[in-house]
């Protein structure tokens, strides 16, 4: 979800288009009408405008008020009550864990100051996840848990991503929806791998290399 608000300076957006050769010759003409003070005024907010870099703040939200999401939080692991969801009979996977990552995000304009804020927080739905009674056992729930960790190793990435973004107040919502679309491809194509490599935890030998693979990923993430 993305909340957001819309420049609130207009005069500042109605100039985004001047040139340098522009700026100048109209600066000449003016002076030659003595009406210099209020247009070099006028230009240098404009100039400001078109160059502001956004001010970006963002935190992770450690929890959410809907009980039927469980936020992720590196010291807390899912257990075979966590997965409430109906198991489909017609599918041959044991146990599915729907996971992700979502952010909200609000401009604020004050004084002719931008700031971003992003919110973000990585969730495991309990109602879309399930377990077949031949599923839950602690091997699965642990192939199941690295499928969220790898979601929180995405929202990691994500963020870490928003920070190197220089977002500009004409652009911000188009950069942050190209941020985060990037994201969510790439911890689609991870998940997939994981369970593509592991043959959805049946290879045993396998699913100890993506164990370690992860574990080492979010450590480094966390220190970062």
């Amino acid at each position: 979800m993305s909340n957001h608000s819309l420049p609130v300076n207009l005069f500042i957006n109605h100039h985004h288009n001047f040139s340098p050769q522009y700026f100048f010759l109209l600066l000449y003409k003016m002076i030659l009408n003595k009406k210099i003070a209020v247009l070099i005024i006028s230009l240098i907010i404009a100039f400001a405008a078109k160059a502001q870099n956004i001010k970006t703040v963002i935190t992770y939200t450690n929890s959410i008020a809907d009980s039927r999401y469980i936020v992720y939080i590196p010291s807390q692991k899912l257990t075979i009550e966590d997965f409430t969801g109906k198991p489909d009979a017609g599918n041959d996977a044991v146990a599915i864990t729907s996971s992700g990552f979502l952010f909200k995000a609000g401009y604020r304009n004050k004084a002719g100051k931008a700031t971003l804020l992003i919110s973000v927080y990585c969730n495991f739905d309990k109602q879309l996840s399930w377990m077949k009674e031949s599923g839950k056992n602690d091997y699965i729930l642990g192939h199941e848990q690295y499928h969220f960790d790898i979601s929180y190793i995405s929202t990691l990435l994500f963020i870490k991503k928003l920070k190197q973004t220089n977002f500009t107040n004409s652009k911000y919502m188009q950069q942050l929806e190209a941020v985060y679309n990037d994201a969510i491809k790439n911890m689609e194509q991870l998940q997939n791998h994981y369970d593509t490599e592991t043959n959805n935890g049946l290879q045993k030998d396998k699913q100890e290399i993506w164990n370690k693979k992860i574990d080492k990923e979010l450590t480094i993430l966390l220190n970062e």
